[in-house]
């Protein structure tokens, strides 16, 4: 259920907000109610999956890995629930950096003041909340939790609640580059191990044929369906049994008698997928060749989760009705509110029964039965608690309350409009467990660890498991245990798409993300082959680029027309290295006749003197780099930043150069600095207000020019370490 967010009042003072929107917290929300509310000091989030996370109300603790954190104190306890309750009741997100961000404004407080009242949020503090995230957390975390930071910071001042800080225009951290583009040996290690080779994606398939057991039969399909198109796990408990749909579409095809090209109807399959990470519901067609595949892999989910689907849809239509499995052993007359004995209770809950004796069997005191085995456990305390018999309806509210759980919106999906009863993979608790019998009454989604574990790749100890690779003895050609991810199938997927020269966008839209510049983060293709694909991107320019030489050498105008703009009437301006592109009649020049690394300049290799041009510039701004360094080692103001402006402009001359040189590159390809590496004016100015101004180079020559100019520029920044 939706709520309306908390609006303070600009009449009021920081204190009467802030006593305000804790008593809304407080008697108006119910989120956590079942886990204490305000008088508890900790919390439970329910991840995807079904496992719990906590929220503890705790300072940060000694050391990584202990739980020797202390509560906060008051009054900042009390803020912290209100706005955990406040922000989880909006939209539910995994606690973790919210919680981090909370313990290191609550670090500043205490360390700065030494009072833990948030209405003392000043500067100071921040920067000393800010110390503590950069010397408790890890690089990798900090992106997120400067996110949360920044977030609460705002939320602060918009509510009149915080009035004496500055709030930040974009987190300190930024994100992790992406190792997926990395030139140094880790990052290639890396690269090399997290694409699987063709033995272990052909294991995948091996698998699903050769499938017997119910878990082989289930996580190979799983497999399946991650195999089609570029999947994350975490989307499969979207899928509903109804996911299959076919399409009409065109095949283009000769005719064998005629010899023409003519269009054919086709039949498409298509399964109805819902992408995770704001992607909304896609329609992903089927590769044809794997059509069988699929509908045999959907087939096999839907035998295998009707139990489990049946045991939900029960729960949907009869939440106060225990769920009659065929494990029961009471008469088809006995009541919902009648007592259960021992043994009815053990059938009930599919639990092996321990009694002996028949007087044993027949207890139907709760207080006798929770000294029995196996009713000495927690949940059994829990249910009969002040009970003095336990019957079909109490199992019934235990059932659907803890099983319901593991579904945020139940009894519907999670962003999705469809019940938890129609969902394709689930699956009943215990459903593959070596030795407890599955629970009959019982509903649940695997988790993306479960997936990795039947993968051989499981990390925590309780999800480690044999693997469906060692069960069906389906070993590398090493002869040694296969061990993937899910993410890595999603991985080689998409190399192999940009292998293939698929469409950025069509493969972003496939792989379900809402940016193309994400892909860059799954190409794990080898530096060889893109430098091969960007040179096989200049090919076609190589025949203009020989004209442009030609009209060079005759002294004949170059037309916009040979430069590759056929709509565009005119003539380049030659520069010296190249010609200039820009339109004057729009405005005039802008970098007062800095033509190498502006980005409406081409380069054409092969003409005359241009290298040797390139080189005198070289010389000339590596002798400006070089006393713009020492001024900043001598601690002259302002001398680092000539040094960052003019070291962009030599790593970009220095790319220029190494591409001319470079004999794969052939003679006549015309070369663009990316926009990426010269920013407009109005770029410049929303990035420092923090707005997103970035120009994602989409094509393979604009990368490698980034890529080298970055790697060139980054060698130069040494100086400033």
């Amino acid at each position: 259920m939706s709520i309306i967010p908390f609006k303070s009042r600009q009449e009021f003072t920081c204190e009467q907000n802030l006593a305000s929107f804790i008593s809304r917290a407080k008697h108006e929300l119910t989120i956590y109610d079942s886990d204490g509310g305000f008088s508890s000091d900790t919390w439970y989030h329910i991840l995807k999956g079904g496992k719990r996370s906590s929220i503890a109300f705790k300072e940060f603790e000694s050391s990584r890995g202990k739980s020797d954190g202390a509560v906060f104190k008051q009054p900042f306890l009390d803020f912290a629930r209100a706005y955990v309750r406040e922000q989880q009741s909006i939209k539910r997100v995994a606690p973790g950096p919210m919680m981090a961000a909370l313990k290191a404004v609550y670090f500043g407080l205490m360390s700065v003041h030494n009072d833990p009242s948030i209405l003392r949020l000043d500067n100071l503090v921040i920067r000393k909340a800010k110390e503590a995230v950069e010397s408790r957390t890890q690089a990798a975390a900090r992106y997120a939790i400067g996110g949360h930071m920044k977030k609460l910071l705002d939320w602060l001042k918009e509510n009149h609640i915080c009035l004496q800080h500055t709030v930040w225009r974009q987190s300190p951290w930024k994100r992790q580059r992406e190792r997926a583009s990395g030139t140094s040996a880790a990052d290639r290690n890396w690269q090399e191990e997290r694409l699987p080779t063709a033995t272990e994606m052909a294991a995948l398939a091996d698998a699903f044929a050769m499938a017997k057991t119910p878990y082989q039969l289930y996580w190979s399909s799983c497999a399946v369906l991650l195999m089609f198109a570029p999947n994350r796990a975490g989307e499969l408990p979207y899928l509903g049994i109804d996911c299959l749909f076919e399409t009409t579409g065109y095949e283009e095809k000769i005719n064998p008698l005629s010899g023409e090209l003519e269009k054919l109807e086709v039949t498409v399959l298509n399964i109805r997928w819902k992408a995770e990470k704001g992607g909304g519901g896609i329609p992903k067609p089927v590769h044809p060749k794997l059509e069988m595949t699929v509908r045999e892999a959907v087939s096999r989910l839907t035998e295998l989760g009707k139990p489990a689907r049946d045991a939900a849809r029960w729960a949907t239509l009869y939440p106060d009705r225990f769920f009659r499995h065929e494990g029961c052993i009471t008469a088809a007359s006995h009541g919902e509110d009648d007592a259960l004995n021992y043994e009815e209770l053990c059938a009930a809950m599919n639990l092996q029964s321990a009694a002996k004796t028949a007087d044993a069997r027949g207890k139907t005191d709760p207080g006798e039965l929770a000294k029995m085995v196996p009713f000495r456990s927690k949940w059994f305390q829990k249910l009969w608690f002040g009970k003095d018999k336990i019957t079909y309806r109490d199992l019934a509210e235990y059932t659907a309350k803890n099983y319901a759980a593991y579904f945020p919106k139940w009894p519907y999906l999670e962003e999705v409009n469809s019940l938890v009863c129609d969902s394709l993979c689930l699956v009943r608790d215990n459903e593959f467990h070596e030795v407890s019998a599955p629970k009959s009454f019982s509903f649940i989604s695997p988790s993306v660890n479960l997936c990795n574990g039947a993968l051989g790749s499981a990390k925590s100890r309780s999800e480690r498991q044999a693997s469906m690779f060692d069960m069906l003895n389906i070993k590398d050609e090493c002869g040694d245990p296969i061990k993937i991810t899910s993410h890595q199938i999603r991985a080689w997927l998409c190399t192999m798409a940009e292998r293939g020269e698929m469409d950025s966008l069509d493969l972003a839209m496939f792989a379900g993300r809402t940016r193309i510049e994400d892909n860059r983060a799954y190409d794990l293709r080898s530096q060889e082959e893109r430098r091969a694909a960007a040179r096989s991107v200049m090919n076609p320019s190589i025949e203009n680029g020989l004209r442009i030489i030609k009209s060079v050498e005759i002294n004949v105008p170059v037309t916009f027309k040979d430069l590759g703009y056929r709509d565009r009437a005119g003539v380049g301006q030659w520069s010296g290295f190249g010609f200039c592109e820009h339109d004057w009649t729009m405005s005039p020049c802008s970098k007062a006749g800095d033509c190498a690394p502006c980005s409406e300049h081409a380069c054409i290799k092969g003409l005359p003197k241009s290298l040797e041009r390139l080189k005198e510039l070289e010389v000339a701004q590596a002798t400006e780099f070089d006393r713009a360094s020492q001024a900043h080692e001598a601690g002259e103001y302002g001398a680092q930043a000539w040094m960052v402006f003019l070291g962009k402009r030599l790593a970009v001359t220095r790319t220029l150069i190494r591409m001319h040189e470079d004999k794969n590159i052939p003679v006549g390809t015309i070369i663009r600095v990316p926009e990426t590496l010269d920013p407009t004016a109005t770029q410049v100015a929303l990035t420092e207000k923090g707005l997103k101004a970035d120009v994602v180079p989409d094509d393979n020559v604009s990368r490698n020019i980034v890529e080298s100019a970055k790697s060139e520029f980054l060698s130069l920044m040494g100086r400033l370490n």
